[in-house]
């Protein structure tokens, strides 16, 4: 029996909305500078030091943030193709599993959505992505390598255990 803990983290019910224009960007941490700046003591000025370490750590901030939200859309553009499992929550508050292939990833305002059975997710909804190796073996796949493998050794003999012959030939069956 196989358990998953969709419901426990990674997706949620909570819808958490910003205000477009609500956050701050270097064109508002310069605007707060130039203000700052017109309008500090003249007689106790701000060290440009201050200003110079406040712009480089907002700098950093923003790229780190960029570069989070690049490699999150090519997670997502990876998975086209994929067998994935899918975890949402209906209107009536009930979680709700679907398994199928990604047909489409599209990304519009910062927003990844993914399309799997012509139905749009976020991308934060994708709670498993199964290997090629995880689908099943049919047993007619089994049987199948097992006549190639004794298909494949001719002309021999066992006597008193031991293998005698004018030629063996043989493959690893996996």
């Amino acid at each position: 029996m196989e358990i998953n803990a969709y419901g426990t983290s990674g997706t949620s019910n909570l819808n958490i909305s910003t205000k477009k224009g609500s956050e701050l960007d270097m064109n508002d941490f310069l605007n707060l500078m130039v203000s700052q700046i017109t309008n500090q003591d003249s007689m106790n000025p701000m060290e440009n030091t201050e200003f110079v370490s406040q712009m480089a750590q907002f700098s950093a901030l923003q790229a780190m943030t960029d570069l989070s939200e690049i490699s999150m859309q090519g997670q997502a553009t990876s998975l086209i193709g994929k067998n994935v499992v899918m975890a949402s929550y209906n209107s009536r508050g009930e979680l709700e599993i679907q398994e199928g292939i990604v047909q489409k990833v599209t990304i519009h305002s910062g927003e990844t959505k993914i399309y799997v059975n012509d139905i749009e997710y976020d991308y934060s909804n994708v709670m498993e992505v199964k290997n090629k190796s995880e689908e099943a073996v049919t047993e007619m796949d089994i049987v199948t390598q097992m006549l190639e493998g004794i298909n494949s050794i001719k002309n021999f003999l066992i006597k008193d255990d031991t293998l005698e012959g004018s030629a063996i030939e043989g493959s690893q069956i996996n």
